[in-house]
């Protein structure tokens, strides 16, 4: 991606800053969009982008039903971890609910490549998530399980079980929010993150410190550990 694209995409983001929230009612639910610009796009320690600049674009629908919180959406993502691929689209779609300080999230998520011609590259999970958020207090817990549900990510021409699981904290410190995660994918890498997020212009901005080590499997998708320093900005509208 050249800096023109870059400058133009950043530039376009900052005038939807500018936008009046752009949620659409529908009944009960509502429907908001998004759009990103991220320096490098790095997924459980893996680049998902080969070390570039990467745009992104998604949308959210929910409505409460019978106590619970029901969503569905879809994200955009440019992606060339396969071979031949130029863009990630991910659907998924889910149920949530509060008990007191706990959140439970459960649902389902495909990861589809359309330009690649080996659709065995294409996978999905089942998510579970937990997240504990004391009353009053600047501080969040969560613990996350994602289950393969495509006999497992391919990679080098072989198929190997890959479940996730995630561990994480936040902090509000007041002028920015904290994240602490630590997460195994099997076969693959153990990541850990550290992230310092702020809201300015009504963008929000994030940036991450990332290690992945590169576990010992022979289908890891990495061949060393890395370390990542990433800049991401976000507009929800």
């Amino acid at each position: 991606m050249n800096k023109k694209i870059i400058l133009s995409s950043f530039a376009s983001l900052l005038f939807l800053s500018q936008v009046a929230n752009a949620e659409i009612k529908i009944g009960q639910g509502s429907l908001t969009f998004n759009a990103a610009l991220a320096s490098q796009y790095i997924t459980r320690g893996i680049d998902q982008n080969k070390d570039s600049v990467t745009p992104s674009v998604g949308a959210d629908f929910t409505i409460p039903a019978g106590g619970f919180n029901l969503y569905l959406g879809a994200w955009v993502s440019g992606s060339d971890i396969n071979l031949g691929a130029s863009q990630e689209r991910d659907y998924y779609f889910g149920v949530n609910k509060s008990f007191g300080i706990t959140t439970l999230d459960l649902g389902y998520i495909t990861y589809n490549y359309p330009s690649v011609t080996d659709k065995s590259l294409n996978n999905a999970e089942y998510y579970a998530k937990l997240t504990i958020a004391p009353e009053k207090k600047p501080y969040t817990f969560g613990i996350a399980y994602y289950l393969d549900d495509t006999d497992g990510v391919k990679n080098s021409g072989i198929k190997s079980d890959k479940d996730y699981y995630e561990v994480n904290a936040t902090y509000d410190f007041g002028v920015a929010q904290g994240l602490v995660s630590y997460g195994v994918f099997d076969n693959d890498t153990k990541t850990t993150t550290v992230s310092l997020s702020k809201e300015l212009i009504g963008v929000g901005f994030t940036l991450s410190y990332i290690n992945a080590e590169k576990d010992h499997g022979t289908v890891s998708q990495i061949t060393r550990d890395r370390d990542y320093v990433t800049l991401s900005a976000k507009k929800v509208f």
